[in-house]
């Protein structure tokens, strides 16, 4: 996401300007919609996260729709990842890209890694724990040594906000710059996913769920916040055959520890699209729960998951790969604008399910609408911007998916809009608890 703000503001000539506002902007962002998403891991557990929250505050209609951009969008997520793995590869070993039997030897390894990373998922979450958490530990010392060697070396230097960032000559450079950066947070509504695949009762799976996100995006914030700048002045993105965020590793960090930081990037990106395909599991089943999907997509293998939206995704994946290759930026505009409608719709049902509930969360209520107005505007922005780029894909994909899954919810003998059956609702004492049957609202009888 860096290398594609530098790509939007260096050549413009108003790095100087906006480049610290929108980092600030972003970090903001990352901040409001952590606390509302730590609503939605208490209110959905059954791995549905947004999706479940939006059918339950406004109908089937935006759960059908949310669901359709969550099976998109962690499509993205898991090319994006790959994509970023082999050119973290091809840094350190450019003769990947000659072909293979007339195949992208960059094509070949992403299909490769993605059916191996697919086959390990469907060995369960406690499995894929024990492969990647050295990875996600060692992503978290790899941020935090370059926070340090930064600051070792150039001081504590924060992004500063230019006022003039916000005029009509650099509001555009700016707010572009936001919303490319913000493409990160994808991963908050993984994490609201996979809540159902925590171990205990519903409220120490939510708990752990935002402990998890709680670690990642502090980094994330602090790593920008302290390392962009440090990005800015070494990078030269003039470079094609070196990624940006290689070449400040090497220019940061000592030789061998900035091979090990390519290792570490190389292995918390398939961690990343580990956690993606997981979530894309764990979504499956909640929507062959609820009707949404054919009943044979959430069948449970020997790991006790559902397999096959994985191999289903794992085959997209390939095929993509083939036809369009291995570049990140293939596939950015689509996944960002993405990001924006998932976490916008999310936001504006969470901020109607604080305001419907009997006492009122002031600070809450604030943050969640400030996270509202915030993504909001971001998916204008993202949609008007990028819409040639690739956004007008949504226009496209989202009425097919809403009509498969209208057709299987009419066909479906599971109750609808909303399953009792593994859900913990939040009762009107604020208590988590199952307060008698849900109405077509979502609220509880």
């Amino acid at each position: 996401m860096i290398n594609g703000l530098l790509g939007l503001i260096v050549p413009a000539g108003v790095a100087a300007v906006t480049f610290g506002a929108s980092i600030w902007l972003a970090v903001l962002t990352v901040a409001v919609v952590s606390v509302m998403y730590r609503l939605v891991m208490e209110w959905v557990t059954d791995g549905t996260g947004g999706t479940g929250l939006s059918e339950e505050q406004f109908g089937p209609w935006a759960g059908k729709i949310n669901a359709s951009i969550t099976i998109v969008e962690y499509t993205l997520t898991a090319l994006v990842s790959l994509s970023a793995l082999v050119t973290f590869v091809s840094d350190r070993f450019p003769q990947l890209a000659e072909p293979v039997f007339g195949i992208s030897g960059r094509a070949l390894l992403a299909a490769g890694l993605a059916i191996v990373t697919a086959a390990l998922v469907n060995q369960g979450p406690r499995r894929v724990s024990q492969v990647f958490g050295p990875a996600t530990a060692g992503v978290l010392v790899l941020l935090w040594t370059m926070v340090i060697s930064t600051i070792w070396q150039d001081g504590l230097q924060l992004p500063r906000i230019n006022p003039a960032a916000f005029n009509a000559e650099h509001a555009g450079f700016t707010f572009g710059g936001y919303a490319r950066i913000l493409a990160l947070m994808t991963g908050i509504e993984v994490f609201a996913n996979m809540v159902a695949a925590y171990d205990g009762p519903p409220r120490e799976r939510s708990r752990k769920a935002f402990g998890s996100l709680l670690i990642v995006m502090v980094s994330t914030s602090v790593a920008m916040l302290i390392v962009g700048p440090a990005i800015l002045s070494r990078a030269d993105l003039s470079r094609t055959d070196v990624s940006v965020f290689t070449q400040t590793m090497d220019a940061l960090l000592p030789a061998p520890i900035a091979l090990a930081g390519t290792i570490v990037g190389i292995l918390v990106l398939l961690s990343a699209t580990a956690a993606a395909l997981g979530g894309l599991q764990y979504l499956g089943l909640g929507l062959t729960k609820r009707g949404y999907l054919p009943e044979e997509l959430g069948t449970l293998n020997g790991a006790g998951v559902a397999a096959r939206p994985v191999w289903l995704v794992t085959g997209s994946l390939i095929v993509f790969f083939l036809l369009l290759g291995t570049h990140e930026e293939t596939y950015l505009a689509v996944y960002a604008a993405g990001v924006f409608v998932l976490l916008s719709m999310t936001a504006w049902a969470a901020l109607k399910r604080l305001m419907g509930e009997p006492k009122r969360r002031l600070a809450l209520i604030a943050a969640t609408l400030l996270g509202a107005l915030l993504t909001s505007g971001a998916t204008a922005l993202i949609f008007t911007e990028r819409f040639l780029e690739g956004a007008w894909l949504y226009v496209v994909v989202i009425p097919v998916f809403y009509v498969v899954m209208s057709w299987t919810s009419g066909r479906s003998k599971a109750p609808l809009p909303v399953l009792e059956e593994g859900r913990k609702m939040a009762c009107s004492c604020g208590c988590l608890a199952v307060c008698g049957p849900l109405t077509e609202e979502g609220q509880a009888a």
